[in-house]
């Protein structure tokens, strides 16, 4: 039987993202791309190392809607065309990835928009 999927580190969980966004992101082309990336999981290791019993709650929502970001970027870059240009440009990029943050995981579980969001930690958003 295969070995469920885990996460063993916060730095094997970063490096992850860092290493996904030097892969597909030029920093000539896509720099405010990678940048947002890099930044995000700055604030997600201090979200991190910011929790206590009293913050737990809002910094969770915090690195759920960072990590939404970030995942929304990286799924925009797989709508590369055959000539490997992002049909959308990097403001456009960085504003779906803010908008769309607040409503990413529940898209993700099938979830309409409409519908009401179940009561778990892991639809908790800023």
């Amino acid at each position: 039987m295969e070995e469920p999927f885990k996460i063993h580190t916060l730095q094997e969980y970063l490096n992850f993202y860092i290493e996904e966004s030097e892969r597909l992101f030029s920093k000539d082309e896509y720099g405010k791309i990678k940048e947002k990336i890099h930044r995000n999981c700055l604030e997600i290791r201090m979200a991190i190392q910011e929790i206590n019993q009293k913050s737990f709650f809002e910094q969770l929502a915090k690195i759920n809607t960072l990590e939404a970001e970030i995942l929304i970027i990286l799924e925009c870059s797989e709508l590369r065309g055959s000539d490997s240009v992002v049909p959308f440009t990097e403001a456009e990029i960085l504003q779906v990835a803010k908008e769309d943050s607040k409503t990413y995981f529940k898209e993700r579980c099938g979830l309409t928009l409409i519908a009401p969001t179940p009561h778990s930690l892991h639809f908790s958003v800023e």
